[in-house]
Order: C-alpha cells, then sequence, then structure tokens
C-alpha cells in the first residue's frame, strides 16, 4: 500500500482502538482498582557540561574530504581543536508525582540515539528504583559540532558519527543519569505557562527541490516558575544546529546554544533556557538584520550569525513571555511507545527501494524543479548491511505539558511531514489544543519528508534510512502514538525495548603527563581597545580532564556577570578556547609527556547589539586548571584596561 493510504490505515486503526478502549475504562471507583491522584506541582532543574574531550571527532557531517587533524580521541573524523560554546546536557523535570511527570533532557548532539535512551533509562533505573521510560523526553539540538562516537553501529554510522568510544559513551551515559538525578533532587515547588510564541526571522528554507519556499515559525514555550520568578524556558523551535562546518573543528552548541544564551540574558538573575529542535530538517539558520554597532573585534566566521540569530529568538520568547497561560494544575501526563519500521511494515512493492537492512546517501543529482523527479533514485544508495542494519524499531511520545500536546519525532522532519502531523491530529480530535511538536527526539532515523518530496532528490531525501516512505509511515505513526496517549492502550505491534550498547572491555585512557600545566605561558597585554580581542595562554592539562575554565573579574577579583547575573566564563559564547598540545599530536599521537597550550580569547565588543561586552575599566582573568581527575588550581592573569566608551 502507498504511503498515504498507510497513514490512513494507521490511522483508523489507532481511532478503533481508542473508541474500544477508552482512556480509565478498566480503572477507578466501579473497578475496584486504585488509581493514582496528582500532587502538587514541583518542577527541578540542572545543567552538566557534556564530559567529552577536546578532540573527540564530531558527527553528521561525514569525514569525507575533512582535514587532518589527529588526537586520541578521533577515529574517521577529524579531531577538534577549539570550544565556543561548549556541549551540555541541561534538564527541566515537571512532576505531580510518580506517573505525572514529564522530564525535558535537551543534549548537544547531531541526534539521540535509542541504544543510548534505554542505557540512560536502566542506569537511572538501577539508581533510583523508578522505571522512568514513560516519563523522559530526549531531545538533540542539532549541532553538528557536538561530540560523536556513541553509536555502536558500525558500518555506515561510523561515516555518520564516527566509531564507537565505549569509555567516552560510559561517561555519557553516567552524566546524563547524573544530571537527570540532579534536577529530580532539585525538586522544589513550581507553576508553569505555556503558550505558543512565534519566529519567522530567525530561519530560511533551505530545500529548493520542493519548489516551495515556505517556513513554520511556530515556537511553543513553556515557562517555569518557582519561588516568584521564572528558573527555566523550555521552547520548540525548527532550526538546523550547523552554521559551523566540520573544518572549523570545534566543540561548540553551536546556534542553538547562541539561541539559550540569549534567552536566558533577558532576564535579571540567572535562567536556564533549554531550546528543544522541530521540524528542522529543511531550516537553515537565517542572517536576520538587528540591531549592530561599529568598532567591533574579528571574530571566527559563523559567531557573528549566531548571535543575531540569538537575539531575533530571544525577541520573540520576549512577545511570547507576554501571553502565558499560567498553572499550578497542570496535566502532566505521557505515553512512549516502540514503534517497528522495514520494508514490510513501510509497505513497499518490489522494486522499490529493495535494500532489507535500509539505505542512506541515495545519490542524485537535482536541478531544484519540483515538476521533475530523480530516475532511479531508490537504486542508488549505500546500503546497510545484515552485519551493520539499519535500526528496524524506533520511540515515540505522545503527552500532555500544561496547555499543550506533545508529540514526539525520532529524527529530522521536514515542515510540511510535521504539519500534516498535526493536522492529522487535530482533525481527529479537534479540541486537541495547542501542540509542541519536538524532532530530534527519542532517537534518531535520519531525514523523513514527504513521498512526493523525496523523489526530488536532495541532501534531505539522502539522508533517509528507510527510502521514500520512511517520511509519511513515521507520520502515521506519531498520530497513532497520540490515539495510543488519549486513548490509554498499547499499540498492538510494539517490540521490546531495544538493548542498549555494551561499552565492556574497554582499557582505560590514562591522562598523559602534562609538563608544565597550571602556569601562566603568553599574558594578557596591559589595555585593549573596542576594536580588540584580549587573549591569553595557559599552559593545562590532558583534555581527558576537562578544559580549563577562564573567568572574567574586575581587578580586585570580583566575578564580572552577564546580563542575567550569571558569571562570564570561557564554556559560554564570550570566549572561543583553542588547544596547541606540544608535541602535536599529528608529529607523537603519544601517550607521551607534552605541553598543552590552552588560548582563550574573548572579544571586549560583538557586532550584535545586547550581547556582553567589556565596559572602560580594569579586570583580570582567573583560570581553573584541571590537574587531576578531582583537583584544580587557579591561575591568574595579569590586570588589562579596556579604553574607550
Amino acid at each position: 500500500i502507498g504511503a498515504t493510504l498507510l497513514l490512513t490505515h494507521v490511522l483508523t486503526l489507532a481511532l478503533a482502538l481508542a473508541a474500544c478502549t477508552g482512556k480509565g475504562r478498566d480503572v477507578g471507583p466501579d473497578s475496584g482498582v486504585a488509581v493514582a491522584e496528582p500532587g502538587p506541582l514541583m518542577a527541578g532543574i540542572a545543567t552538566t557540561r557534556n564530559p567529552a574531550p577536546l578532540g573527540i571527532g564530531t558527527a553528521g557531517y561525514g569525514p569525507f574530504g575533512a582535514p587532518d587533524s589527529p588526537s586520541p580521541f578521533a577515529e574517521i573524523y577529524p579531531a577538534t581543536t577549539r570550544i565556543h560554546g561548549m556541549p551540555e546536557i541541561k534538564v527541566v523535570v515537571l512532576s505531580r508525582g510518580e506517573g505525572f511527570q514529564v522530564i525535558f533532557v535537551r543534549v548537544d548532539a547531531v541526534g539521540f540515539f535509542q541504544q543510548l535512551r534505554r542505557a540512560v533509562v536502566l542506569e537511572l533505573q538501577a539508581r533510583t528504583g523508578q522505571d522512568l521510560d514513560q516519563a523522559l523526553v530526549f531531545g538533540a539540538t542539532h549541532t553538528h559540532s557536538g561530540p560523536g562516537r556513541v553509536v555502536d553501529g558500525g558500518g555506515l554510522f561510523d561515516i555518520i558519527a564516527d566509531k564507537f568510544f565505549p569509555e567516552y559513551y560510559d561517561r555519557f551515559v553516567s552524566a546524563l543519569a547524573d544530571t537527570i538525578q540532579a534536577a529530580l533532587d532539585d525538586l522544589q515547588p513550581a507553576r508553569i505557562g505555556t503558550t505558543v510564541g512565534r519566529c519567522d526571522d530567525a530561519h530560511i528554507d533551505r530545500r529548493c527541490e520542493d519548489g516551495v519556499d515556505y517556513q513554520n515559525g511556530d515556537m511553543p514555550v513553556i515557562a517555569v516558575e518557582r519561588d516568584g520568578q521564572v528558573d527555566a524556558v523550555v521552547m520548540s523551535y525548527a532550526i538546523h544546529g550547523t552554521i559551523l562546518g566540520i573544518d572549523d573543528l570545534t566543540l561548540s552548541q553551536d546556534v542553538s546554544g547562541a539561541i539559550e544564551e540569549a534567552v536566558e540574558d533577558r532576564f535579571d538573575h540567572p535562567v536556564e533556557a533549554l531550546m528543544l529542535n522541530a521540524w528542522a530538517a529543511d531550516m537553515a539558520p537565517g542572517s536576520p538584520k538587528v540591531p549592530s554597532q561599529d568598532g567591533v573585534a574579528d571574530r571566527p566566521a559563523g559567531y557573528d550569525q549566531m548571535e543575531q540569530v540569538g537575539v531575533t529568538v530571544a525577541d520573540s520568547v520576549d512577545q511570547a513571555m507576554l501571553d502565558l497561560d499560567w498553572t499550578d494544575t497542570p496535566t502532566l501526563a505521557l505515553k512512549t511507545v516502540r514503534v517497528p519500521i522495514n520494508r514490510d511494515v513501510i509497505g513497499y512493492p518490489t522494486g522499490t527501494f529493495e535494500y532489507d537492512y535500509g539505505a542512506v546517501y541515495c545519490d542524485g543529482d537535482s536541478d531544484c524543479d519540483p515538476t521533475t523527479t530523480v530516475d532511479g533514485l531508490d537504486s542508488s544508495c549505500l546500503p546497510f548491511t545484515q552485519e551493520y542494519p539499519a535500526p528496524n524499531q524506533t520511540v515515540m511520545s505522545a503527552g500532555t505539558v500544561g496547555g499543550l500536546t506533545l508529540i514526539t519525532f525520532p529524527g529530522e522532519p521536514g515542515t510540511l511531514l510535521a504539519e500534516q502531523v498535526m493536522a492529522d491530529v487535530r482533525a481527529a480530535w479537534p479540541d486537541v489544543g495547542d501542540i509542541m511538536f519536538v524532532g530530534y527526539s527519542q532517537d534518531y532515523l535520519g531525514y523523513s519528508i514527504l513521498e512526493d518530496d523525496w523523489w526530488q532528490g536532495g541532501y534531505e531525501a539522502s539522508g533517509a534510512l528507510w527510502g521514500p516512505r520512511q517520511g509519511e509511515y513515521l507520520a502515521g505513526r506519531a498520530v497513532a502514538t497520540v490515539a495510543a496517549y488519549l486513548g490509554g492502550f498499547d499499540l498492538p505491534d510494539q517490540p521490546d525495548p531495544i538493548t542498549p550498547f555494551d561499552p565492556a572491555g574497554y582499557d582505560p585512557y590514562v591522562a598523559e603527563d602534562a609538563v608544565k600545566a597550571g602556569t601562566l605561558a603568553v599574558d594578557v597585554a596591559k589595555s585593549y581597545a573596542l576594536t580588540d580581542t584580549v587573549t591569553f595562554t595557559v599552559w593545562g592539562s590532558d583534555p581527558w580532564l576537562g578544559p580549563p575554565v577562564a573567568w572574567l573579574e574586575t581587578a580586585d577579583g570580583l566575578a564580572v556577570s552577564r546580563p542575567n547575573g550569571a558569571a562570564v566564563n570561557s564554556l559560554d559564547y564570550e570566549f572561543h578556547t583553542d588547544l596547541v598540545p606540544d608535541p602535536s599530536y599529528g608529529d607523537d599521537i603519544g601517550p607521551t609527556a607534552r605541553n598543552f597550550g590552552w588560548t582563550f580569547s574573548m572579544p571586549v565588543q560583538r557586532s550584535t547589539v545586547g550581547w556582553t561586552a567589556l565596559a572602560a575599566g580594569d579586570y583580570r582573568m582567573r583560570v581553573e586548571v584541571p590537574v587531576s581527575a578531582t583537583d584544580t588550581v587557579d591561575v591568574y592573569s595579569g590586570t588589562f584596561s579596556v579604553v574607550g566608551p
């Protein structure tokens, strides 16, 4: 059957099951089965740094033609050498008691794979005794400058995400569980406000093949208030998180982190912003016109664009915050299901996409004319193999968070496909209300676009792991997941949860001896003008121990703050940090004794108005340098002056 007919079939089945089951039909006061009641609303928040070492390979672009940049932490992909907005893990827990909670986990990664999700669920169950499978929503920002090496898929997955690094995977699972546990431990009385804002200017339609210059700027927002002030903002917005390229050799949150920092700095106190990505398969970052200023420092390519996009989205969040619908008794519920995916369940006829184990990178010339298709596109793909197959199942969730219906999607949906899902949900349930659609969530199956669009070719079509009908098949399954949630039933063909990757059996990495760790290598200059960049170098340690962190202080040792009161430091967007080992990894991959030169660069002023700039005055830098897994030493720069207005 065709993909559109399949969608109708799946939706009809789901509606029939919903009608005959009925949510809560077999529980309640007349059934003798106790029904838990939701308690008061509590919210918890936590953030940690991703434990990836600088030098790790990234994910997503494919390493074809990439520069030669070796390190002990990269295999196929080039090693990263710079940090600009260190990747993070952010968690917001909304809870009215066990069974009435939604846990948002936002991760700087190209995608979040179901095996990793399952590993975190099992780790949390071992620690807490709770099975949080039904409550957790993992969302990737889709930065291609986030660390890879967490997929033990072999074959084509090595091209997508670099070779599996078991010890880093272990660290990452632990860090995710630690952050979620910290947010659960942080639960405090709360209320939430929900609305749907709009931001049309921060992204653009990058897909020429469909012939439609079109975008959807809807931006659902959840504000979390505790003790009378907003402590967190969760939003869903469609923007491909890829301003930086593989040649930049940078670990970065990319444009998503810049959006979050710009939103946070609209408050007069520290706030945690979480940007979950939506239907961003065809939504590139825009170059919006925003207030700018002359007399600024030169910066690496892309940094100004990140900040322009960030300011634009922050303006829209400001406006949306005026329309929040507040409550301290929200509905909090989530249904998580497993969904099979293969040629048979998708319904391919003989002669169409004949890859039993999936395929990707389907290569065909595209002329960007929507009236033409690419002949033989489905027979020019790189096949997955029986030994290293594409996933044959995936994970989806649906639920309610206050005034929003939540729908997740496993990978990169196009705008028109996501709109089809939301339209079908609204047609089936007219009172469903506002929808928060979260893509790149719970699992990753590459690109999903409409079937007719797939045959136009182009980059987005090449990235669907299960071919031309993947998008519309998953769209139907997303609607069926909503039906299962609203009807209170399980889908009849759910596979068992997938087995996590097994990282056992590796030899632990031993940090190399850092010869001059904890000393100043090159000091700051005595003074800087508005067009200058403050730079200095510290001898640090092996990046396996984590990067040294620079903190901007006044000359008398007081922390300098961003507009929201958070201290300015080199993990955020005020700095970029470069690592130069001596001897270089290219000359001696090691292990050996080395000098690790970490150079920090902070522009005095940026071109985009609203970002942290240094006022005239006297300053210094304090750098926390890790010298072991548990110990740091402080290194201080000399005092420097900023002159000018």
